[in-house]
């Protein structure tokens, strides 16, 4: 007796039907994860899904962006307030780029929070 035959010969000794496993599967994967919700993901309204994203993306872009220009003219606009050797050393550089991702971070999180204030 081949594979084939001794898999229709089970078929037809077993004593649930398709259509009862199938409902039994679903209840038990249903109600296996806790929270009695299907598997499966359920149709949703994501029509303003993608314009916040893109706003978002547009935000963390121009954050970015304004960080790496304020870095640009931090350093010579600097020049004149801070003194000769506080401006040549590494030092300097170093508090202008913490000041400038500190502005860009600010810029990204005032933004997001202005996007998630009307967007509700």
């Amino acid at each position: 007796m081949n594979e084939r035959e001794q898999q229709r010969k089970f078929s037809e000794r077993s004593t649930i039907n398709k259509s009862t496993f199938d409902a039994m599967n679903t209840n038990q994967t249903r109600y296996s994860n806790g929270q009695g919700k299907n598997v499966l993901p359920t149709d949703r309204d994501l029509s303003g899904t993608s314009s916040y994203y893109y706003s978002t993306g547009l935000i963390y872009l121009t954050g970015v962006l304004f960080a790496i220009l304020l870095f640009i003219f931090v350093i010579p606009l600097s020049e004149n307030i801070v003194s000769q050797k506080f401006y040549s050393g590494a030092v300097f550089l170093l508090c202008a780029l913490l000041f400038c991702v500190i502005m860009g971070f600010l810029w990204v999180n005032i933004g997001l929070k202005f996007i998630k204030k009307y967007r509700s």
